[in-house]
């Protein structure tokens, strides 16, 4: 099975890691996000090949769980942790960090 990751932000002020991940079923994985700026939420995706974004996890101070996927955030240390128990082959996927700072914005603007 084989995962890709993404960033989506500016500046390179979201990391991603690892790039790119191959893993047997049954194994345990981690995925990590580190951002560089100030935040309001965070946001966690997955899309399949030829499909759509989905929305896993939206976080802005607390740990999410849902099924085998368990996402967590440090805001302190600025960085997020996607974690995958028992991985499948639906698991395929690329993921996804996204953020919304919390830098003032005039009305309208979008992140």
């Amino acid at each position: 099975m084989s995962l890709r990751t993404g960033v989506s932000a500016a500046k390179n002020e979201v990391e991603q890691s690892p790039q790119d991940l191959t893993a047997q079923e049954g194994e345990f994985i981690t995925i990590n996000c580190s951002y560089s700026i100030g935040i309001n939420s965070l946001h966690w995706l997955q899309q399949h090949p030829g499909g759509g974004i989905v929305s896993l996890f939206m976080l802005s101070s607390e740990k999410k769980k849902n099924g085998r996927l368990i996402a967590t955030i440090n805001i302190q240390e600025r960085h997020s942790s996607l974690h995958i128990t028992a991985s499948q082959p639906r698991d395929s996927a690329i993921y996804i960090c996204a953020v919304r700072h919390s830098a003032l914005q005039a009305p309208g603007a979008r992140t």
